[in-house]
Formats: C-alpha cells, sequence, structure tokens
C-alpha cells in the first residue's frame, strides 16, 4: 500500500516516494503525466508537485495499489 494513500502538498513542494518493501513498485500517475518506473527495494523517488488539483496514482506492478497526491 502507499501509506499515506492521500497526501496533500503544495505547489513546488518535493514529494517523496520509497519503497520500503521486498518487491519493485512504481508510483505512475493514471494519467501518464509523471512515472517513476520501478522502484526496487529501499529506493526512493521524487517528484516537485508543479501541477495543481487532485492526481491519482497506481503501481503498474500491482494495480490495486493506488493512492492520490493533492497540490493546492
Amino acid at each position: 500500500t502507499f501509506s499515506p494513500s492521500d497526501l496533500s502538498v503544495a505547489r513546488g513542494d518535493t514529494v517523496v516516494w520509497t519503497n520500503m518493501d521486498f518487491v519493485p513498485h512504481s508510483a505512475t500517475a493514471s494519467d501518464t503525466s509523471w512515472d517513476s518506473g520501478s522502484m526496487a527495494a529501499n529506493t526512493t523517488w521524487r517528484l516537485v508537485a508543479e501541477s495543481l488539483g487532485r492526481h491519482e496514482y497506481y503501481c503498474v506492478l500491482h494495480p490495486s495499489m493506488r493512492g492520490t497526491l493533492t497540490v493546492r
């Protein structure tokens, strides 16, 4: 799961995803505007939140893993 699964940040903030699992995961915007690619265990990926609004995302490798990023 993504934790937290719903995150709200200010425009310009940097959001960091860390894969603390032993299998690869991704953080991929549902509209394909951003994609971490496959993240191995114990790796991180950063996104500067520039686009205002509510952005749904998921793990390409495990599509039932879903989250939302709200940029205000």
